[in-house]
């Protein structure tokens, strides 16, 4: 019998070529993770400030950003997001995964140059809505592409990716920050910006040696295409192999076809379904409520408020560090239940916020060691985060839609996102800045409490779909087993993942816990 963990490692040595793809095409992730940290901390940069900002003496740096200004630069990021949302929803069907990709391209050089060539606050908001809709095009088309070119196994690893490359552009944002901010005047933010015309460009090129998806061939009934994308996605060269798994695709494509002749979005509200939808909100609205956006979005400015020392510095090392947390995530995913690991970690950072919130108002934002619990209370937060939370949360909003349904739903679920994001970026601005409330660290209060709710929410409610299938999904939601017996409950028939260059079915029938006698069916038959 084939040990859990060898059997996983060697099936990612043997799909190394599309493992390194897919890291490729999450840049686009990159891509929003940088933009996230440098405009973080253009909001206390004194030359970007000089621009957008007024003199205030009793700020830190003497400068400060406004309440409204401050409030769109980071919510017109949302808007744009939601009317890409609408935009793919609308046209899903008709535009390939790289085109979506190269549009993503096209909006981040036209919205990169509009905020380079203009300084006054309509280029800058101009500027930000049209980034947003870049990044709406890039990260649900990243995701696609990865989703749709890894093999069944490797799914929710290679789609973890995203958290990745999400935080590693959060560290180079800030990196670059950090080092062009003693610059002053213009160039100091200038230079960041510009930055981000690499990681566009870099994907522009790349597109054009990579094929689409092999499902996306399908679904246009190109299967030739198909093939070919296999042989250079995942590098098979046995034509068995590959004419199965384009029969595979083909089946399950027609199969999603027939689910969903007929259906209306008020489908999703109805039997089973209405289980499965409000769980894939939750799991979009979950990864706003880990506070996430909160620290991504405002982190400097909250050191700076908070008078922690070289800010941009502290914030550079705690996204360093959370690297780790990021690259640990892959083996945590294989290893241990999406559930269990949602529920620890979201614990976890609910302590850090609370733990923040509780250090700054109990020092009042004077005490040097009080900063210094304040920087190590939001590394763990974000080395937690990407350990777990990011991860899970992006693979449970793909997994638990039902077949039927799942371009309705994971649609309708995005927009909803973006539409919590927006609020989230639109109200923070007025809890954290000075010429507000001015609540500063003490915001953790409400993060914390999201967090807990979140916790106890994936106790009760989220089920264990780690080494499900997408058909014994259908089944388990489809009989209404419990969340807690997700993990345990024996289904009638139950599909085996495959390996590579095996193109026998197995047929899994139910003992205790899960283990089951392998029946091998034979070509023959399977041709029948």
């Amino acid at each position: 019998m084939t040990v859990p963990g060898t059997a996983h490692r060697s099936r990612l040595l043997a799909e190394k070529r599309v493992v390194f793809i897919c890291f490729l095409i999450a840049l686009g992730q990159f891509q929003y993770g940088y933009d996230s940290a440098a405009i973080a901390g253009f909001q206390s940069m004194p030359g970007f400030l000089q621009v957008y900002g007024y003199v205030d003496p009793t700020n830190p740096i003497g400068l400060n950003i406004s309440t409204d200004v401050q409030r769109l630069i980071q919510s017109l990021m949302n808007v744009g997001g939601f009317l890409s949302a609408v935009l793919i929803y609308v046209s899903h069907t008709r535009v390939s995964r790289r085109v979506g990709l190269w549009t993503g391209c096209l909006l981040a050089f036209v919205s990169i140059s509009l905020q380079l060539g203009l300084t006054n606050l309509a280029g800058l908001y101009a500027g930000r809505l049209l980034l947003g809709m870049s990044n709406g095009f890039l990260i649900p088309y990243c995701v696609t592409y990865m989703a749709e070119s890894a093999p069944s196994l490797l799914r929710g690893p290679i789609v973890g990716m995203s958290t990745f490359q999400t935080s590693l552009g959060a560290l180079f944002g800030i990196l670059v920050d950090n080092y062009c901010a003693p610059y002053g005047g213009h160039v100091s933010w200038q230079i960041p910006l510009a930055v981000m015309y690499i990681v566009p460009a870099f994907l522009t090129v790349l597109l054009l040696f990579l094929p689409d998806t092999p499902r996306f061939y399908v679904t246009q009934g190109q299967d030739e295409k198909a093939m070919r994308a296999i042989r250079r996605l995942r590098g098979i060269t046995d034509e068995a192999v590959i004419r199965a798994e384009v029969e595979d695709i083909k089946s399950a494509y027609l199969m999603e076809q027939e689910m969903h002749s007929g259906v209306h979005l008020s489908d999703m509200f109805k039997g089973p379904d209405l289980r499965r939808t409000l769980l894939s909100y939750g799991a979009n609205i979950g990864g706003t409520a880990t506070g996430v956006t909160f620290m991504a979005g405002f982190s400097v400015y909250l050191f700076v408020q908070a008078r922690v020392g070289s800010p941009f510095a502290w914030v550079m090392i705690s996204l360093a560090i959370a690297l780790t947390g990021n690259m640990a995530a892959f083996p945590a995913m294989r290893y241990f239940g999406r559930r269990e690991l949602l529920v620890v970690t979201s614990m976890v950072s609910s302590a850090m916020m609370f733990g923040m919130a509780i250090v700054y108002t109990v020092s009042g934002g004077r005490s040097s060691d009080a900063s210094k619990a304040l920087v190590g209370l939001s590394i763990v937060y974000t080395w937690v985060y990407g350990l777990g939370q990011g991860p899970v949360l992006w693979a449970l909003g793909t997994e638990i839609p039902s077949q039927r349904l799942r371009s309705q739903t994971v649609g309708t679920a995005s927009g909803l996102n973006f539409v919590v994001g927006w609020l989230v970026s639109f109200f923070t601005p007025y809890f954290i800045n000075p010429d507000q409330l001015g609540w500063g660290p003490k915001y953790g209060y409400i993060w914390g409490g999201s967090n807990l709710i979140l916790a106890v929410w994936a106790f009760l409610f989220v089920p264990e779909t780690k080494g499900r299938s997408l058909e014994q999904l259908d089944e388990l939601f489809e009989k209404g087993v419990g969340a807690r017996k997700f993990s345990t409950f024996v289904l009638e028939r139950q599909l085996v993942d495959d390996f590579p260059g095996e193109t026998d079915r197995k047929e899994n029938r139910g003992v205790e816990d899960g283990e089951a006698a392998v029946v091998r069916i034979e070509d023959s038959e399977r041709e029948k």
